[in-house]
C-alpha cells in the first residue's frame, strides 16, 4: 500500500491530478452542486500553482532546508575521510535483452556534488548508496547508475564503494554504519538534497553517527533563471518532494527511526 501511494498519489503524478480534478468535474454536471464544483476546481488550480512556482516552492522548502549549505572548503570538511552519496532513484531502460541505468535529476545533482567534494578533498573514499527500488527483480540497483555517473565525472573507480542492498534511507543509515566501522572511518560527509538532508541526518544520528551535512543543489543552474512566478514541471517536482518529505518524516518518526532533533 505504501509503495502504491508513493508511486501514484504524489501531486506530480497524473493519477493524483485526476483524483483531485474528478470530484469537481462531476459536481459541474449536478446543478445543485455546480457552484461547489467550480470552487473545487479553482482550489485545485491554486494548489498546483502554489506547488509549481519557484517563489512559492522556495518558501515551502525553507521548512526543510534552513541551516544547511554546501561544503565550501577542505577546512569545512574537518578531516572527513569519506563522502557518502545517497541515492534518489534511477531509470532502468530495458530493450532487446540489454539494460541501461541512468540517474534521476535529483540523484544527478547529488552525484555532481559528490564528485566536487572528491576533487576538493583530494580523493577520499566515496560510498555510492542505493539498492533496487523497482518492483522488477531484474532491475539494476541505483548504485549502478550512481557509479557510472561518478566515474564519468572523474571519480576514480578504485575509490568508489557501492552499497546496493538498501530499500530506503533508514536501510542506508544502518548498512553504511557497518561499512564505515569495517573501514575505521568516523568522520564523513553526507551528500543528499537539501529537502532530504534533515531526515537523513536524524536517521544517521539515530545510528550513533555524526556526519557533516553536504547538501547538493536544489535544482540545476539553468532553473534559477526562470520567472519566479512562472509554473513549471521542474518546480512541481520540487514542491511534490516538499510534501513527500513532511509525510515521510511523520512515517519515520512513527516507526521510531529518527533521533531527537538537536
Amino acid at each position: 500500500m505504501l509503495d502504491f501511494l508513493k508511486e501514484t498519489m504524489r501531486p506530480s503524478t497524473i493519477t493524483c491530478a485526476l483524483a483531485l480534478v474528478t470530484p469537481g468535474a462531476v459536481m459541474l454536471f449536478v446543478p445543485p452542486l455546480a457552484r461547489w464544483g467550480r470552487r473545487w476546481l479553482v482550489s485545485v488550480v491554486i494548489f498546483y500553482w502554489i506547488l509549481s512556482c519557484p517563489a512559492t516552492v522556495r518558501l515551502l522548502a525553507r521548512s526543510l532546508t534552513d541551516g544547511y549549505r554546501p561544503i565550501a572548503s577542505a577546512e569545512e570538511a574537518q578531516g572527513a575521510e569519506a563522502v557518502v552519496v545517497l541515492g534518489s532513484g534511477s531509470y532502468n531502460l530495458r530493450a532487446s535483452g540489454r539494460q541501461l541505468s541512468v540517474v534521476t535529476m535529483d540523484a544527478g545533482l547529488r552525484v555532481l556534488e559528490g564528485a566536487r567534494l572528491f576533487d576538493l578533498l583530494n580523493g577520499p573514499l566515496v560510498i555510492a548508496s542505493g539498492g533496487v527500488t523497482e518492483h522488477d527483480s531484474a532491475a539494476a540497483p541505483e548504485t549502478a547508475a550512481l557509479e557510472h555517473a561518478l566515474v564519468e565525472l572523474g571519480v576514480r573507480p578504485d575509490r568508489i564503494v557501492p552499497e546496493s542492498v538498501s530499500k530506503n534511507t533508514h536501510d542506508e543509515a544502518v548498512i553504511i554504519k557497518q561499512m564505515l566501522a569495517e573501514r575505521g572511518i568516523t568522520r564523513f560527509l553526507l551528500v543528499t538534497s537539501p529537502l532530504h538532508m534533515r531526515r537523513s541526518m536524524l536517521l544517521f544520528e539515530a545510528q550513533g553517527l555524526h556526519p557533516l551535512a553536504a547538501v547538493s543543489p536544489l535544482v540545476p543552474d539553468r532553473s534559477t533563471k526562470r520567472s519566479a512566478f512562472l509554473p513549471s514541471g521542474l518546480w512541481l517536482s520540487v514542491g511534490d518532494t516538499v510534501i513527500y518529505e513532511w509525510v515521510a518524516r511523520g512515517y519515520y518518526w512513527s516507526r521510531g527511526w529518527l533521533a531527537a532533533p538537536r
